[in-house]
């Protein structure tokens, strides 16, 4: 089993040692502009979280995983800021599809869209939409004081 917090744990400690990323955080999307603007730490990877769905044997859960940089003045670097937005939240997926040092499966394939102009209008890159199932509890894992009557 594993957990939500777990979940983010995980992909957190990923994106700590990317070499290319400056800054790591979790929270709904609405934070995002608090978090990306408490300092200058760029690009940054940001984890949202959409949906999740349980069912008896799996939770799945889906999240929106946001990379950002800094837009030049004359928009010099956008081309580069996209590639290497890209590049990062593909990182993550290839890692944890072609890896087996996780406790969650990758749902299907990722989807990513790119960002112009986000956190008031100086900065771009890409949200990474992905799916990921996780085992789900059982009876046994259900934290109760005293057993309860069948």
């Amino acid at each position: 089993m594993i957990s939500y917090q777990a979940l983010i744990n995980e992909i957190t400690a990923f994106y700590n040692n990317h070499i290319q990323v400056k800054k790591v955080g979790s929270d709904f999307v609405e934070q995002l502009s608090n978090f990306a603007t408490k300092d200058e730490k760029y690009p940054l990877v940001f984890i949202a979280p959409i949906t999740a769905i349980p069912s008896e044997n799996t939770n799945s859960i889906s999240l929106e995983i946001y990379c950002l940089d800094i837009i030049q003045k004359d928009r010099a670097n956008i081309t580069v800021i996209l590639s290497d937005c890209h590049q990062i939240l593909v990182d993550l997926f290839n890692f944890f599809t072609f890896s087996t040092n996780h406790s969650f499966d990758v749902i299907g394939q990722p989807s990513l869209n790119p960002l112009n102009n986000q956190l008031l209008d100086y900065a771009a890159g890409w949200v990474m939409t992905i799916d990921v199932d996780m085992s789900n509890w059982t009876d046994c894992q259900v934290p109760l004081i005293t057993e309860l009557p069948n």
